[in-house]
């Protein structure tokens, strides 16, 4: 049997023996101070002056409710569309990627969906489905193309039979184009009990049958409630499965997932007045006499004894009747046939008419390329896209490489079972000459970091290695950020190329409760700060390996969080590892190795959002070369976010004024000081302290005199601690 069937069978039985047309007949003309008990408006009372903190306010409104008056603000309508953004069609897939059905979810955090459990019945079902946003008209009544996002299981997936919903991750990008999910909001749940009185006008946003976007608005009375569910009239089709049921403050008081369906005889009857047969009809063709959706305090309940520590589900979990009103929102996020280029409607669709089979899709939806390789006379190979990108052939050059908004029209391979992952080559530098070791933990370190799942307590630093393509990462397993990242890059045999778009990755060899994912960087002034940098492992044998070794630094654990000022500044944090190879450049040599990672305090600083995670306010950088003369050298560097932070906060915000983040150039002694790490070289065979080949240590370096003003260091004024260095420019770094 069909799990929406199921379901019927368990909403008539919870219905039995309550006639709930004769209840929707009775219930026709009254007001919620008619129908419902004292103690259920008493709630309702008290959620709302926690809503709007404002008794006199929430009093007005209260009467207002209960006395079934229904005049309302008009930024009503505005505040509905808002909630509707949160609102997707699930596409249903089968394990051979065909169609399978149609459903609908709402976002409840920054990356979590929720629907029903007979959409979305277990995690290999959601990996191979998708979410679709704007899948609706616009102001003008015209098809907008769907902004389609994939599910991620493997970050976050549970799922209640009893309950019959799901929630799982959804990836935090669009799977074409760089749309983010955070464009769209979320609808907060809200545990707390006083929602919505009994008689009180209910409102659908759905996708009946998988059609676009539709609302069914306060044509919707809640009947009746127990402990799990609440029945109310509406005019829902299937397909509308896993729709948000709100009261009329849009508040999600219920997720609708069946309904109570009318019989005569014993036969469930159809929209037809026929009898219903399974094999000739499907859940649209139900004739309904009243429907039944999951009440959100069980759903919160619920997921609350279940995963209370999951990162992704804290949002859920902190949501007040305050914190979770929608707020009006400006027009300008309703869309029209004026809108700019990139979201006009869908033109392959003329007319807002139900799918048959799988529903038309644009650019935005495919993943076919047709591309044309032309070779010069020189033997210069180029490479030209569907979308007119082209890829060409380079070496040796340090110019900037085209970064076009637009992602490229290709998919990069990924192996998920990181098997072909070599991670960091000690003697990348130099092969049996020179290498440049992996930093050693202290005792302390090595307790806090994070150990690969399976790995053998024997297994020694290995354990705690996370391979990926040209770097590797040692995680610190409760500040759930890298201890450091270390990388061999080349600057040679690169690669002119459109940059795919970015898709941020959990490592499934750590626990997930061990990394740092998307929620942190939501509606702040944090970036997803790269520790190793996607532009430095952009190189390859080929454009393949080339793309999936910078695609692998999309993984959290090499994120953290960095000021989006700081983490924009290409001028000198982001440009010294190309500068410290200007010397190699005569002899045909771009290769460094670059070790980084944020200094990691007992004192550090929490976001307010989320007080248990502390975030770093400086990072350090550790790059290594071979000089003109073929010898090692090695340089570090410190980077001080502190004092922006203090100043403009991290909240996010409109652009700043902007001061430059402290930047200086330390002995690597200085970099082991403050991180608990010990950074080793060995050359022909003697090992030595990496200290022995740093310029400040061995050239008792000064700075040659320069005219005053001539660097930004001296002209900011910047007061460095003793040994430190201030970088105003790339030219101040001493190698």
């Amino acid at each position: 049997m069909a799990l929406w069937l199921q379901e019927i069978d368990k909403a008539k039985a919870r219905g039995a023996g309550t006639d709930l047309q004769a209840l929707s007949d009775f219930s026709r003309g009254k007001a919620p101070n008619e129908l419902s008990p004292p103690q259920q408006l008493a709630d309702r009372k008290r959620f709302l002056d926690q809503s709007l903190q404002d008794e006199e306010t929430s009093g007005r409104l209260f009467e207002r409710i209960i006395s079934g008056n229904e005049l309302q603000d008009v930024n009503y309508l505005a505040r509905g569309a808002r909630a509707a953004r949160a609102i997707a069609r699930v596409v249903i897939r089968t394990p051979s990627g065909q169609l399978a059905g149609y459903g609908t979810g709402f976002l409840i955090a920054p990356r979590v969906l929720i629907t029903n459990h007979h959409v979305l019945e277990n995690a290999a079902a959601s990996a191979r489905s998708q979410a679709q946003f704007e899948y609706e008209v616009d102001l003008d009544g015209r098809p907008l193309a769907p902004v389609t996002f994939g599910l991620m299981p493997s970050e976050l997936f549970y799922s209640s039979k009893e309950l019959d919903f799901t929630v799982v991750a959804v990836q935090p990008l669009a799977e074409v184009g760089e749309t983010s999910l955070d464009t769209y909001g979320c609808l907060p749940l809200v545990g707390t009990q006083g929602k919505v009185a009994d008689g009180e006008w209910l409102t659908i946003i759905q996708h009946p049958g998988g059609e676009r976007k539709q609302v069914c608005v306060r044509e919707n009375k809640l009947l009746k409630r127990d402990k799990d569910v609440l029945w109310y009239s509406t005019d829902t089709l299937g397909g509308s499965s896993g729709s948000p049921t709100f009261n009329n403050d849009w508040y999600v008081v219920a997720l609708h997932h069946s309904g109570v369906p009318e019989e005569r005889d014993g036969r469930i009857q159809t929209v037809h007045g026929t009898d219903f047969d399974p094999a000739k009809h499907g859940e649209q063709d139900i004739k309904w006499i009243a429907n039944e959706g999951i009440r959100v305090s069980r759903i919160v309940e619920t997921l609350t004894q279940s995963l209370a520590d999951h990162p992704l589900l804290r949002p859920v979990f902190r949501a007040t009747p305050e914190s979770a009103r929608i707020l009006p929102t400006s027009v300008d996020k309703l869309r029209s046939t004026a809108a700019p280029a990139w979201r006009r409607p869908d033109p392959s669709v003329s007319a807002p008419t139900a799918p048959q089979g799988e529903p038309p899709m644009d650019h935005q939806s495919t993943r076919t390329v047709l591309v044309t390789l032309e070779i010069d006379p020189s033997g210069q190979a180029r490479v030209v896209g569907s979308a007119g990108a082209s890829l060409e052939a380079t070496s040796g050059s340090f110019e900037a490489r085209p970064n076009p908004s637009e992602g490229a029209p290709f998919d990069v391979p990924f192996n998920a079972k990181y098997d072909d992952r070599e991670g960091y080559a000690e003697d990348f530098l130099a092969p049996g000459a020179v290498s440049v070791k992996l930093p050693e933990l202290s005792p302390a370190l090595a307790q806090a970091a994070a150990v690969l799942i399976g790995a053998p307590a024997d297994a020694g630093p290995e354990k705690h290695l996370l391979k990926y393509h040209n770097y590797a990462v040692v995680m610190h397993k409760t500040r759930r950020l890298a201890l450091f990242s270390a990388a061999n890059v080349d600057f040679s045999g690169r690669f002119a190329m459109s940059r795919p778009t970015d898709v941020w990755r959990t490592d499934p060899r750590i626990k997930l409760e061990e990394q740092l994912s998307n929620f942190y960087y939501a509606r702040n002034q944090f970036d997803r700060g790269h520790l190793t940098r996607r532009e430095d492992l952009e190189f390859g044998s080929t454009r393949k390996a080339a793309l999936q070794s910078a695609a692998d630094t999309c993984h959290w654990t090499n994120c953290t969080p960095q000021h989006a000022k700081f983490n924009q500044n290409k001028e000198l944090w982001q440009g010294v590892e190309r500068h410290v190879l200007e010397d190699a450049i005569e002899r045909d040599s771009f290769k460094a190795q670059v070790i980084t990672g944020p200094v990691l305090q007992e004192d550090d600083p929490v976001w307010d959002r989320f007080p248990e995670i502390q975030y770093p306010v400086r990072f350090w950088k550790v790059v290594a070369a071979l000089n003109s003369e073929n010898e090692l050298f090695a340089t570090a560097y410190i980077l001080d976010q502190s004092e922006v932070i203090d100043q403009y906060g991290i909240e996010a915000a409109p652009a700043i004024p902007f001061t430059d983040f402290k930047t200086f150039q330390v002995p690597i002694a200085e970099v082991e000081r403050l991180t608990g790490l010990t950074f080793t070289a060995s050359v022909n065979g003697t090992d030595a302290s990496l200290q022995d080949f740093d310029p400040l240590k061995t050239k008792a370096a000064r700075r040659a005199r320069r005219p005053r003003g001539a660097g930004r260091a001296e002209s900011v004024g910047i007061v460095a601690p003793d040994g430190y260095l201030p970088l105003g420019s790339l030219d101040d770094i001493i190698r």
